[in-house]
This record gives structure tokens, sequence and C-alpha cells, in this order.
């Protein structure tokens, strides 16, 4: 299904954009006539090559750095992005950090930098999004949780808890927020493997799905399309997993 949406004149921040399903929303948003603000952290190459790809396609976007585990900046990032491409209407919270550990052996360092990037960031980018858009402005913000909110597994604790978490927010914040800004999210599957040894049982964890194979990114963009041009949605949950989540 590919879902056709008219954005010009709207700017869209999406963290974590440089590469994977980021990089994906961001030229999908662009595609639909939206300013895109691709946020990076380490991936400053990978995203500035997605601008000029954007930019040759008759687009706008620039890439924009920033730390996301320096929570007094991250107003700064919204207001730099509204300053060069225009206020933000479309938020998207896709950056995130996956890493494995269990409630016996997280580090307390690695529990809070996991809820700093997966949860806090977020939550202060909504807050500024929010703030800098009184009514009657709209505006648009979508959360990347993880299908896990709904089906916990072991081995993942500070992920998953973060995630969990985030998804309480959207709902919160769909109320909070309502009726000028909607706030939904996205919950992926199996859509692209992790980095390194931990994607090894990839195509395992695919198979056993409902849909047995996995997703791709082109499936996150489809559902962000449908929330993102779907006025009568919020606090609202797709999960886009081949059924992980049953």
């Amino acid at each position: 299904m590919r879902i056709s949406l008219d954005l010009a004149g709207h700017t869209a921040l999406v963290t974590g954009a440089g590469r994977r399903i980021g990089a994906a929303c961001a030229e999908a948003l662009a595609g639909a006539g939206a300013r895109v603000a691709v946020h990076h952290q380490h991936s400053g190459a990978e995203a500035e090559a997605l601008c000029q790809r954007i930019t040759r396609q008759g687009g706008r976007a620039e890439p924009f750095a920033a730390d996301l585990t320096e929570a007094t900046r991250l107003p700064l990032l919204l207001a730099a992005v509204g300053q060069r491409l225009g206020r933000v209407t479309i938020l998207v919270n896709n950056a995130a950090i996956f890493a494995p550990g269990t409630l016996r052996d997280t580090p307390l360092t690695a529990w809070q930098g996991m809820l700093a990037t997966n949860l806090t960031a977020p939550f202060l980018l909504m807050q500024a999004f929010a703030q800098a858009l009184p009514p009657p402005a709209t505006g648009v913000i979508i959360n990347l949780v993880d299908q896990r909110v709904l089906r916990p597994s072991a081995g993942h604790l500070a992920y998953s808890v973060a995630k969990s978490a985030l998804w309480q927010l959207t709902q919160q914040s769909a109320l909070e927020l309502a009726p000028h800004i909607r706030v939904n999210a996205i919950a992926p599957g199996p859509i692209l493997a992790a980095a390194g040894a931990a994607g090894a049982a990839f195509p395992q964890i695919a198979a056993a799905t409902p849909l047995q194979r996995p997703g791709s990114p082109q499936d996150i963009v489809d559902a962000l399309l449908f929330l993102i041009g779907h006025a009568f949605i919020t606090g609202e949950m797709i999960c886009v997993d081949g059924g992980e989540h049953l």
C-alpha cells in the first residue's frame, strides 16, 4: 500500500534519521512535500547524503546534529530547526538505542543512558514542540515504540521499560494536547536486523511471526503517513510487526 499525502508548507523533524527506518521516514515526508530536519548523532555522513538525495529529488532537507542525552540542548534543537526550515508541525521520535540486559546485570549507567535517549529525549522534544504550537496551531507527533510494550520478553529490560513508558507518554500526551495536537505511536516488529551479533537471530525471529517473514522500512513509512494524514486518530498505536505481538 502506498499512501498519497500533501504536506506542503509543513516542517518535520525526524530524530535518528541518518539511516535505517529514520532515513526512510525522512525521505517519505520530503516526498510528500514537507521540509525535513534530518537529526543525527553518529551518522553525519549518511545524513548529509540523505539530504543531498532529497534535494536532487526536488525536496528540501537539512541535517541537524544533536546528542539526545544532553537534555538542556534539546529545546534548542527544535528552535534551530524552526529558524532554518520553519516552525515544526510534525515530530517523529524515531531515535533509539537497543542493547541487551536483565534486571540482574544492567548497570546503572546503561539504565540511565537507555532512558535518556529512548524516553527523556522524546519527552523534552514533545514538550518543546507543544510549547511552540499554542492553539489554534495544529501539529502531529509520532513516537516509535516497540511491539514489546504489548508482549514483554526477557533480555532487554531497560529498553523495554523505556519503550513501555514512551507508549504511556504517548497516550497521556494525546489527552493533554488534544484537540490541536495529535499524538500516536508505531510499534515495529522484525523490520531490520539489529547491528552486530544481536541481529544474528533475525531470520528466525521473523519466521516465527504469524506472517512468517520480516517487514521493511516502507511498512513503517506507510503507517507513518496514515497516522499523519488521518485527522480523527489520536492516542493510538499501530503494531507493524507481522503479528508478533500476538
